[in-house]
């Protein structure tokens, strides 16, 4: 496979992939620190702000491996993609089904009638902007195409930029998996590493950002509906009505 070609920027090459990750979670950490009222405009600022860098630092030349036509989507692996995303959905949801006692204490559960009944409609858009759209944009570039070339040549003179992506290796494996999981809460580490390992698999084996960005926003977006849909649609192990909102 063709290694990737230089950015326009030279240098270390970093800041493409770190500065939108970093500044989601700085941004999370402020709004989380506003008063609750500012919750509807947190929602539309953080994802907004973070894809209009990412779409900077792109238009900039940054992301070769990412624009290259031979990483273009083809419908059979599009739908391969969306159906691996929906397999690991279950994967993320069923270890909480299984055992109640994973869950976390109630009181942080998305709350689509932050603005009002009126605007639940517009706050969902958002919501899925962000969480299905957003997110996984910006945590493959940094998790998958970032971490996981870095993981092989930090201790090494080379440019990670100079590796193709999805070459497997145990260490990149392991490294991505810990810092997927940092980047989450503590109770979502039970199913962060099944998740991160399996579709790490899934990427060493279609090597393509944007197969593995629709793999995480379909996983996203599917949580997402069962929280609008699936209200007690389904029963943990105790028959406990289940609700997917502390997921979103």
């Amino acid at each position: 496979m063709q290694v990737d070609e230089r950015a326009a920027d030279e240098g270390h090459g970093w800041w493409p992939y770190v500065a939108p990750y970093v500044g989601f979670l700085l941004l999370s950490e402020v709004g989380a620190r506003l008063p609750d009222a500012a919750d509807p405009f947190v929602l539309a600022l953080k994802p907004a702000a973070v894809l209009a860098l990412v779409v900077w630092f792109r238009m900039r030349g940054a992301y070769p491996e990412w624009r290259r036509p031979a990483v273009a989507m083809t419908a059979p692996g599009f739908v391969l993609d969306v159906g691996v995303g929906l397999a690991l959905t279950v994967v993320w949801v069923a270890p909480f089904l299984l055992f109640p006692g994973l869950k976390p204490e109630p009181g942080g559960e998305f709350d689509p009638a932050m603005a009002g009944e009126s605007a639940v409609a517009i706050v969902l858009a958002l919501r899925l902007f962000g969480y299905a759209l957003v997110t996984p944009i910006f945590e493959e570039l940094f998790i998958r195409s970032f971490v996981m070339r870095v993981a092989e040549v930090w201790e090494s003179e080379r440019d990670f930029r100079d590796l193709p992506l999805g070459q497997y290796s145990l260490r990149s494996l392991i490294v991505t998996t810990i810092v997927f999981c940092l980047g989450h809460v503590p109770w979502e580490w039970w199913v962060c590493v099944p998740w991160i390992v399996l579709s790490s698999l899934w990427f060493y084996r279609r090597r393509s950002l944007t197969a593995l960005m629709v793999v995480h926003g379909t996983t996203n977006g599917a949580l997402l509906a069962l929280a609008v849909f699936g209200e007690g649609w389904l029963r943990d192990v105790r028959g406990t009505p289940f609700s997917f909102w502390f997921f979103v």
